[in-house]
């Protein structure tokens, strides 16, 4: 391969946020074949069926990042986003990822482990914030969606589990009951959190 096209190539990906889809690629007239000698060169990495990245930018990308290139329509959720507010002492294994419920279940890397939690399409973006983290932007549910998630997947979970991302909710300075109320009623699960609130107070 010319180093012309080469550089060409690679600064596909670079405009293309580091990880990119077969589709893209045929659009800019890169061929399989150009991908097999890049691969075999170590400068491009196959991610997943239909994903392709550069082995520099594997290294920059946190795992919530590389959770947002896989999965742009995700929003990390329940484990993790209680784990980012230190509202529990539970070290997540995998992401905890929200997808909606209509959406089909995308395959994944071997890389980071991924767990879903569907929503319906009405609630999916019900508590959406834009969390800094290291300096770039992680799409992730609030303290007061997360809490409520934990009671609206307390089967799956465990209620103990529920019960303290609540209590260490109520004990934080940054909290909204009215807005935690508010997301209680739209998810169903105010008639389980209230009582706790009260004792709490």
């Amino acid at each position: 391969m010319k180093n012309e096209r080469r550089e060409k190539i690679i600064k596909v990906f670079q405009v293309n946020d580091s990880v990119v889809r077969t589709k893209t690629l045929r659009e800019h007239k890169i061929s399989s074949r150009d991908l097999y000698e890049l691969i075999t060169m170590g400068e491009v990495v196959k991610v997943k069926t239909g994903y392709y990245a550069l082995n520099t930018s594997l290294a920059k990308l946190t795992d919530f990042e590389w959770v947002h290139q896989l999965i742009p329509n995700g929003i990390i959720s329940v484990f993790s986003a209680a784990s980012v507010y230190e509202l529990t002492t539970v070290n997540p294994m995998a992401i905890s990822v929200t997808i909606s419920s209509n959406m089909i279940k995308p395959s994944l890397p071997d890389y980071p482990p991924i767990e879903f939690f569907f929503s319906s399409e009405a609630n999916l973006l019900m508590g959406v914030s834009d969390f800094q983290m290291d300096g770039k932007s992680v799409t992730m549910y609030n303290r007061e969606r997360t809490v409520c998630d934990f009671f609206k997947y307390s089967a799956r979970v465990g209620n103990d589990l529920a019960l303290e991302v609540l209590k260490n909710y109520m004990a934080g300075k940054e909290k909204n009951l009215s807005l935690l109320f508010e997301y209680a009623v739209k998810l169903r699960v105010k008639k389980y959190i209230k009582p706790y609130v009260e004792a709490l107070l």
